[in-house]
């Protein structure tokens, strides 16, 4: 592999890893696997820039010329955004947080920061959202502030002029209240919007942040952490979280959620929705301990929204996949402990007779078990799985909403509980609880599939090809055998919902290009 770098010079090959270790330390990205063509790409692009043809020689200049680093990480960035990307969290931010804040500021301005602002898109369309809800008042009551590491992304944000691609799937009207024509398929937002949002350039890793972004009583965070490896994640979302007011809120992106459940703030339920509160750590055992009837009592000092049920940091993983053939749960201390040895086997004999199909047998195997030690999530989702199988689903039903009153972040009831309210035909319901489950797991391609049956049956032809290809995408990277048991041992036959989607992908034909706004 050569490339040129300068008049007669070409690039060898080189070893990347001084390249990682020094990207990964100062802006936090990691180039491992796929990534690493872009990184190599990246790097010769500079190395010619400069007219260098040797790696080291440039490694130097990277680390003599921090103008240069600069240069580097902004060409490797990744800046894919558009307006109102991910709208359910930014409903739920206007309709019910910013409410609660502004009742408890004491006429100080709300401020809202979103981290990772890439060109801009996400603080102006919160501006925008605010300007519907407040009028002119939400120059006020807001301060806004977007921060990226990207300086030429920051120069565009502060400019406000973009492209038909940052507009998919805006609605008309919005659009044309806030936007107006500069060069063909160039559009200038409002002057008003842009001059209520603040920009910088700023490294999250950097040891301390600039005075604009102290004390956000909201952080949005999206899709961004996607980029780095779980160290830095957990390193930024500390010092993120350090910011926060106490009761503040930290919203992250919907495939991110459960990655950032480190301990550090409390993961908050809303609806359908899940978001981080800055709350006095409660005690995990606590939380076990209360009464499943409730939801956890709010922390003295902390004012919590409406109908959201606020969960303690955990220090441990919610769910592990990494074991086939099995539906994992978090440790548990049974207040049978002598006798857990007894019920881990028993609870291999009920997963050997409903293999065997056998399911009657292994259901009273699992009623023994829950009677004896109620906490046992993994026989009591199994017991679920296998009504589900036999199409007893009120009784499915009763024993997912138990297991999430004991675990209210299970994601295996959310997804049974989801299949359910589609054989009853309440689709609402239905796509309530895959959307729970997807928030959950990204990957979830059974709560994908199915949402994309409920559109396609709908006619919502948008959501059903993008419902069935994320199912395809997650069933066609991963081992047939271990995703047709992801999520239960029993029931699915992933290589069969491959050709399902397969099937309707085909139906509904190839995707229509997006219109121009100016037709």
């Amino acid at each position: 592999m050569k490339s040129a770098a300068g008049p007669g010079k070409t690039v060898e090959p080189f070893d990347l890893t001084k390249f990682k270790e020094l990207l990964l330390s100062t802006c936090g990205h990691s180039f491992e696997n796929e990534r690493e063509q872009a990184l190599f790409t990246g790097l010769r692009r500079r190395m010619a820039a400069r007219r260098v043809d040797r790696a080291d020689v440039y490694l130097n200049l990277l680390l003599q010329e921090s103008e240069e680093l600069l240069q580097l990480t902004e060409l490797l960035t990744v800046n894919e955004t558009y307006f109102f990307r991910e709208p359910d969290h930014l409903n739920l931010m206007v309709e019910k947080m910013l409410p609660e804040f502004m009742n408890a500021l004491n006429k100080r301005p709300v401020r809202i920061l979103s981290a990772g602002c890439s060109t801009g898109e996400e603080p102006y369309s919160i501006a925008i959202m605010l300007r519907e809800r407040f009028g002119i008042e939400s120059e006020r009551l807001f301060v806004i502030t977007g921060v990226d590491i990207d300086s030429v992304a920051v120069a565009v944000a502060r400019k406000g002029e973009y492209g038909n691609p940052s507009f998919r799937g805006m609605d008309k009207n919005i659009f044309e209240r806030y936007f107006t024509p500069t060069d063909p398929g160039r559009f200038q937002i409002q002057d008003a919007i842009r001059k209520q949002v603040e920009f910088g350039v700023v490294n999250l890793l950097d040891a301390s942040y600039p005075e604009r972004m102290q004390s956000p009583d909201i952080i949005l965070y999206r899709n961004v952490s996607i980029y780095f490896p779980g160290e830095v994640q957990r390193k930024i979302f500390g010092k993120l979280s350090e910011l926060l007011i106490e009761g503040g809120c930290l919203l992250v992106g919907a495939s991110e959620t459960i990655h950032h459940d480190i301990g550090i703030l409390s993961l908050v339920k809303q609806d359908s929705l899940f978001y981080y509160r800055k709350t006095p750590t409660l005690v995990f055992e606590e939380r076990r301990t209360s009464s499943r009837n409730s939801s956890t009592p709010e922390p003295v000092r902390v004012r919590s929204l409406q109908t959201a049920t606020v969960y303690a940091p955990r220090h441990e993983p919610l769910l592990n996949r990494k074991q086939e053939g099995h539906i994992h749960e978090r440790p548990r201390k049974h207040p049978h402990s002598s006798k857990q040895p007894d019920l881990r086997e028993r609870f291999d004999e009920a997963i050997k007779l409903a293999h065997d199909k056998q399911q009657e047998k292994a259901l009273d195997i699992l009623d023994a078990i829950i009677e004896q030690d109620s906490t046992f999530e993994k026989a009591c989702c199994l017991k679920a799985s296998l009504l589900l199988s036999l199409s007893r689903f009120e009784e499915a039903h009763v024993v997912c909403n138990a297991v999430l009153s004991q675990d209210s972040l299970c994601l295996e009831a959310y997804l049974m509980l989801g299949i359910i309210a589609r054989q009853k035909g309440d689709y609402d319901d239905a796509l309530k609880r895959f959307r729970e489950a997807i928030y959950l797991d990204a990957s979830c391609w059974l709560a994908h599939f199915y949402s994309a049956e409920i559109s396609f049956v709908q006619r919502d032809e948008k959501r059903a090809r993008s419902g069935y290809e994320s199912a395809f995408r997650v069933l066609e990277k991963g081992s047939l055998k271990e995703l047709g048991k992801a999520f239960f041992p029993l029931t699915f036959n992933a290589e069969q919902f491959i050709a399902i989607c397969r099937h309707k992908l085909s139906l509904l034909g190839p995707k229509k290009e997006m219109r121009s706004r100016t037709e």
